[in-house]
């Protein structure tokens, strides 16, 4: 194993591995696919906390660790660029940072740094062979303007227009992320909280949809949110309107039930952060309570509010004829860390859910 300065390089002798880090959970990591322009392709070629995995399953950012599979890296990237970037801060106030891989190891001492953003190593291809490199450079700005650097337009920024009359040059438009949402998705279906269990604060879970249209022969759909919840002694509760099983103290709590969809604020369940150490897994569903079975006219959104990250949001957009019943998404508390992944699996209802999760209620009709 080599021992990594800056500006030095060496071969990667193993097409699949993992890069381990100290970068404190606090820190942004980013990796950037580039191709020979040193450019992103399209807005899959940057690796965040909003899109953990890319989508050809060369790059996975994961707590502590980088996991890399060069085997099928599409012939149009050339290189990869792990970057990290703190917010409104500098990596001065950071400890210094180490990356051990199977063919290397490195340092990177923090001390003075007054960026708060660095570009730390680079893996790239030359003469058909992979290498590592130790970049260490700082970069003035943060996140942002690291992901303009590499060719990423950042999303919701005002348009400045040009004082000159001139007309502008046709240009092709640079990939679009939007750094103020984190979308689950099928090829990204999984996010690590950046708070530890204990010390999230109030997480809020949104459920919002369409009705549609009421008429002689149909009704508008009304859904109902739920969750299940399991703690590490083994106790469970299910949380929802149906049979008026509102609240789980002191962890989990539904609001209120939307029996139209009209709402602007939809339904709520509160999920008290600070007291999920005792958790083992949440799982929130919801389940259409009248109206016809057809989740495309309901347009349902998910979105989870977790303090000081953007707001994580899946769609229930996948075609499912017959089935009322979607497990949405599962939180898990697993060392001390708490993750949110995508299920958006649906059944014909509730004891369907039962038994593909393990639950082990026994279910008969309700109503509210």
């Amino acid at each position: 194993m080599g021992i990594l300065v800056i500006g030095s390089n060496t071969n990667i002798t193993q097409p699949s591995f993992t890069i381990k880090h100290t970068i404190n959970d606090s820190v942004d990591i980013s990796v950037f696919c580039l191709g020979e322009n040193g450019k992103v392709h399209n807005d899959d070629g940057m690796v965040f906390y909003g899109a953990p995995k890319s989508p050809c399953g060369t790059i996975n950012i994961q707590s502590k660790a980088i996991l890399v599979d060069l085997e099928n890296v599409p012939s149009n990237i050339e290189k990869f660029s792990i970057t990290a970037t703190v917010d409104n801060d500098t990596f001065a106030s950071q400890s210094n940072i180490s990356f051990t891989g199977p063919d290397f190891e490195c340092q990177f001492d923090t001390d003075g740094r007054s960026e708060s953003a660095l570009i730390l190593l680079e893996i790239y291809k030359r003469n058909n062979s992979w290498k590592v490199k130790f970049v260490g450079q700082g970069f003035n700005g943060g996140l942002k303007p690291l992901a303009e650097h590499y060719g990423v337009d950042i999303a919701d920024e005002p348009v400045v227009k040009p004082s000159s009359p001139k007309p502008a040059p046709v240009t092709t438009p640079a990939p679009t992320v939007n750094l103020s949402k984190i979308s689950l998705t099928k090829s990204s279906p999984k996010v690590d909280l950046i708070k530890k269990a204990g010390s999230l604060g109030l997480i809020k879970v949104n459920l919002n949809w369409e009705k549609g249209k009421s008429s002689f022969f149909s009704s508008g759909i009304d859904l109902d949110l739920g969750a299940f919840i399991e703690l590490k002694n083994g106790d469970k509760s299910i949380v929802q309107a149906l049979g008026n099983r509102f609240e789980y103290s002191p962890y989990i709590k539904l609001l209120a039930d939307d029996r139209t969809g009209d709402s602007s604020n939809g339904e709520w369940i509160h999920i008290d952060g600070n007291n999920i150490n005792n958790v083992k897994r949440i799982i929130i569903f919801t389940f259409i309570y009248s109206g016809s079975p057809n989740w495309d006219k309901a347009n349902a959104v998910v979105t989870l509010h977790v303090p000081d990250m953007p707001p994580i949001e899946t769609q229930l957009n996948e075609t499912s004829s017959n089935t009322g019943f979607c497990a949405i998404a599962e939180l898990t508390v697993k060392n001390n860390t708490v993750a949110v992944e995508r299920l958006n699996r649906f059944f014909k209802g509730h004891a369907d859910c039962d038994k593909a999760y393990g639950w082990g209620f026994k279910w008969s009709a309700g109503s509210k």
